[in-house]
C-alpha cells in the first residue's frame, strides 16, 4: 500500500494562503480538499500529475497555483492554457469567485476529467475549451495564466494571443532556469515587461517565479 497523503488542515492551509495575500473560507477549504481527492482518483486512470505529487496536492499544487491570484483583479476573465489536471485554474476559480475561469486542454482524457470536476465540485464560474491554444479563436481574457515549461519563443504567441488589449500573461516559472523573454519577441508580439516577483511557497517552500507581461 503506498504512503497514505500528509493531512493538510484547515489552518494550516489558510495561514499559506494568508502569506499569499488570499482569504481562504471554509466552503472554499472544503471544495480544495474534494479537488485533491478527485484528482488522486483519477490519477490511477488519467496521468494527471507525477506520482510523487500525488501526496502534496494540496501542499504543493494548491498553494502554487493561489500564489497568483494577487495578479488577477476582481471580475476578471482569465484563462488557463494547459491547464492539464486544472492548476492553476481550479484553485483560482475555487477561492475567487467572481471570476470567470477558462480552462484550455488539449488532451480529451484530461477535458473529460475537468469537466466531471467542475460538474462535481458545483464550480459555475469555470467552463472547459477541449483543444490546441493556438488553433482557438482569441478568448479576450484579462489574465492569461500558464503553468506550461515549454520554451518562450514558441509558447509566448499562443498566450498572447489570448490576451485582451491592456490584458497580461502571467508566467509561472523556475526562478533557476527561467528564460528571460527577449525584447524583440516581446515587440512582435505585442508585449510589454510587467514585472518579476520570485517568492518562497509557504508549506513546501519551493521558491516560485512569476512573470508578467502586459499586453499593449
Amino acid at each position: 500500500m503506498p504512503p497514505r497523503p500528509p493531512v493538510v488542515s484547515f489552518d494550516s492551509l489558510r495561514a499559506a494562503c494568508s502569506e499569499l495575500e488570499v482569504d481562504l473560507a471554509p466552503t472554499a477549504f472544503e471544495l480544495l480538499a474534494r479537488y485533491a481527492a478527485l484528482v488522486r482518483d483519477w490519477n490511477a486512470r488519467v496521468n494527471l500529475v507525477s506520482r510523487r505529487d500525488v501526496g502534496r496536492l494540496l501542499s504543493y499544487h494548491v498553494v502554487d497555483s493561489l500564489a497568483a491570484a494577487r495578479f488577477i483583479p476582481p471580475d476578471a476573465r482569465c484563462c488557463d492554457v494547459g491547464t492539464g489536471a486544472g492548476l492553476p485554474g481550479i484553485p483560482l476559480a475555487i477561492v475567487r469567485p467572481g471570476v470567470r475561469m477558462v480552462l484550455v486542454e488539449s488532451t480529451g482524457k484530461k477535458c473529460r476529467f475537468l469537466a466531471s470536476a467542475l460538474s462535481g465540485l458545483g464550480l459555475t464560474n469555470a467552463e472547459v475549451v477541449c483543444g490546441r491554444s493556438e488553433e482557438l479563436e482569441t478568448l479576450g481574457c484579462d489574465v492569461v495564466l500558464s503553468r506550461l515549461t515549454g520554451p518562450l519563443r514558441t509558447t509566448l504567441k499562443h498566450l498572447a494571443h489570448h490576451a485582451r488589449p491592456g490584458g497580461s500573461v502571467v508566467l509561472y516559472k523556475n526562478p533557476h532556469a527561467a528564460e528571460e523573454p527577449a525584447t524583440p519577441l516581446l515587440s512582435k508580439l505585442g508585449l510589454v515587461r510587467g514585472h518579476v516577483l520570485d517568492l518562497t511557497l509557504p508549506l513546501c517552500r519551493i521558491t516560485r517565479r512569476f512573470l508578467v507581461l502586459l499586453r499593449a
